[in-house]
């Protein structure tokens, strides 16, 4: 019996059809490609220790001149630095209140705490710590009471409640005495966009207390900037103030805004899109990109296309004169910045309709702003990653890149797959990835109808190859960081841990590093004499790499587990047309009439020599999985065994 080498283009193509791109692979699940063959993805494994609070969208990992790393994680509740898996809160304060300004009240049986505090400024959901506040009198004691709540309600602007850890009696009577400190921490963000009517819907003071809305308010995700200064670390909630974290060895102080001690900033800009380093990274001048202007003092609102940059001897001056190098430019184009991404040439920085380069010159001038492009959109302000000096995006219809000179678009063949079924409302989720091991960029989106992120889709720079896939088996990441300063890739989950990436050959979740990870890869139909045959196939000698797996039975730590051979399953799809159905039922569960697809499959190990398998059709298409522990898999030229069957079936 002749046989027939089973191999494939790399890459998946899904803008054609099955049968039009015979030939190449047609669908994927954690399968990525390395010198033109399919292989699993690496498995993660929980790396914090502790759960952050909030949506991590920001992770940013950088090392001082002492060679001390850290990642900075910036959650829509929180800021957070983290050394060797342990989170230490640096959360700025935004207010500090005077030695016995709030007073707390009681209720007889009840955990829940009133608090009257003139002018607060909090938002249901903000986080306060109270100290030095003496006991109600009963079981709500002082040890109750001196700690960090998060806030329940809002009941006006001089009053809010929370829910102590005890429950209080008929002797809380007291109102905590004096001298009662409140640090109430900068207001929280939103998890994801949101729209809504009220007061209620962004943070307090935003509006009109008690004005009903008759258009809904629309209100963004939490997104936090950081950029290393030195051996600090600088970042600004966008549309925010700057703030920044003084480097200690060991980490215990939060970070202060620009304009205080120790920095004390001149004309600092009050609300930022994005602060960063500008390009050249040698003399430390500060950009603010989409700010407001100088000076503070005029109480103009934040320009959206001003640039603003401090002095080149006093970092933290940004009030232009003839004695200092501070100055602004404006964007031409677009209506508001998205993003500045400082390269080794300039920083590029983004509109929703524009790219502009932002080069510094020196002398007089400082820095000289030039249009690139006036015809390029970005679809979020962290879907732009740059990677061996190109910079590459993702668009709202199609990805591009940039290499200094001009800009590309990329030829992408899962493009009706991704821009077809992304959810437009929720764009701000979106980022990049950069997994240079692999030469890839990894984005992350929320498909159509899913309001959190779900899906990814992958270049391979290098091979130029694009592959995609579902965010299950606990891969729903948030915020990604590659391996550099720290020896693994690493990533944030919605389930609130950071995670170490291609480590093992498993799906880590926040309790286990044992769980399956689920992978396949399915070619697209090939067919024989254009499809005017029928096809029968009997046997498949298969060609998988299982190298790197480690199957044993999980046992979580003990010992002695039993050696489990590791394996995949090979399947055969035929169809007798193109239109054949797959499934037996389609998705109400009635039972199909019209020809069905045969599958015929076969578990696939180390030692299999070959597989009997018996299927027939005009067409076939050939699937590799695993869904078991520990099992790496590498696919290498299977070959069929295969014969013309007549015409008729």
């Amino acid at each position: 019996m002749p046989l027939m080498q089973l191999k494939f283009k790399p890459g998946i193509n899904r803008d054609i059809t099955d049968y039009a791109q015979e030939g190449g692979w047609y669908a994927c699940n954690k399968v990525r490609f390395l010198k033109g063959y399919p292989k699993k993805i690496g498995g993660w494994t929980r790396y914090t220790v502790d759960a952050f609070v909030g949506i991590c969208r920001s992770l940013f990992s950088f090392s001082g001149i002492s060679g001390t790393n850290f990642a900075a994680l910036g959650t829509s509740k929180k800021v957070y630095l983290d050394r060797g898996g342990s989170l230490v809160d640096i959360t700025p304060i935004r207010l500090t209140t005077s030695g016995g300004d709030p007073r707390f009240t009681a209720v007889n049986g009840s955990a829940e705490i009133s608090v009257a505090e003139t002018g607060h400024g909090a938002t249901a959901g903000d986080y306060v710590t109270f100290s030095s506040a003496a006991s109600l009198g009963g079981n709500i004691t002082a040890a109750v009471l001196n700690q960090e709540y998060v806030i329940d309600s809002i009941t006006s602007a001089n009053a809010f409640k929370f829910t102590a850890t005890a429950t209080a009696n008929s002797s809380d009577s007291s109102d905590g005495g004096g001298s009662t400190v409140a640090a109430y921490q900068t207001n929280i963000g939103n998890d994801v966009n949101t729209e809504g009517y009220g007061w209620g819907v962004s943070t307090y003071g935003s509006g009109t207390w008690g004005t009903p809305r008759s258009t809904p308010v629309f209100d963004p995700a939490r997104l936090i900037y950081f950029t290393r200064y030195q051996d600090d670390l600088l970042f600004n909630y966008r549309y925010g103030s700057i703030y920044r974290w003084v480097f200690q060895t060991s980490p215990s102080t939060r970070a202060v805004l620009l304009s205080a001690s120790p920095s004390s900033g001149t004309e600092v800009p009050t609300e930022v899109t994005q602060v960063l380093i500008a390009q050249d990274n040698q003399s430390n001048i500060i950009l603010a990109l989409g700010c407001t202007p100088y000076p503070a003092s005029g109480g103009a609102d934040r320009d959206p296309l001003l640039i603003r940059w401090s002095d080149i001897t006093n970092p933290f001056n940004f009030s232009p004169s003839d004695t200092t190098t501070a100055g602004s430019l404006t964007v031409q184009n677009g209506s508001q910045i998205l993003k500045g991404v400082p390269t080794s040439r300039e920083t590029l920085v983004f509109t929703e309709s524009s790219l502009n380069s932002l080069k510094f010159v020196g002398g007089f001038d400082v820095f000289r702003l030039d249009e690139i492009s006036a015809n390029t959109t970005l679809i979020a302000p962290n879907a732009v990653i740059t990677a061996d000096n190109i910079t590459y995006w993702m668009g709202l219809n199609k990805f591009y890149a940039y290499t200094g000179g001009q800009i590309k678009t990329l030829d992408c063949t899962v493009s009706e797959e991704v821009f077809k079924n992304y959810n437009t409302d929720q764009t701000d989720q979106y980022f990049a990835g950069l997994n240079s091991e692999f030469h890839e960029i990894w984005w992350f989106y929320c498909a159509l109808g899913s309001t959190t992120i779900n899906r990814y889709v992958v270049y391979n720079y290098v091979e130029n190859v694009w592959f995609y896939g579902d965010c299950d088996d606990n891969f729903d990441r948030t915020a990604w960081s590659d391996a550099g300063v720290r020896p693994t890739v690493q990533a944030a989950s919605d389930d609130g841990y950071i995670y170490d990436h291609e480590v093992g050959n498993n799906a880590a979740n926040s309790t286990t590093d044992h769980n399956a990870m689920s992978a396949f890869i399915t070619s697209a139909q090939i067919s024989m004499e254009a499809g005017e045959r029928f096809v029968l196939l009997q046997k498949i000698i298969p060609d998988v790499d299982f190298t790197h797996s480690n199957a044993t039975s999980d046992t979580q730590g003990s010992t002695g587990g039993v050696v489990v051979t590791p394996t995949v399953d090979f399947s055969v799809i035929a169809k007798k047309t193109p239109g054949a159905a797959t499934y037996t039922t389609n998705e109400s569960g009635e039972t199909l009439t019209d020809a069905v697809t045969a599958v015929s499959s076969s578990t696939i190990d180390q030692f299999t020599q070959q597989a009997y398998m018996r299927a027939r059709g005009r067409s076939m298409a050939f699937k590799v999985e695993s869904s078991a522990k520990n099992v790496a898999w590498e696919l290498g030229v299977p070959r069929a065994e295969v014969r013309p069957d007549g015409r008729r079936g």
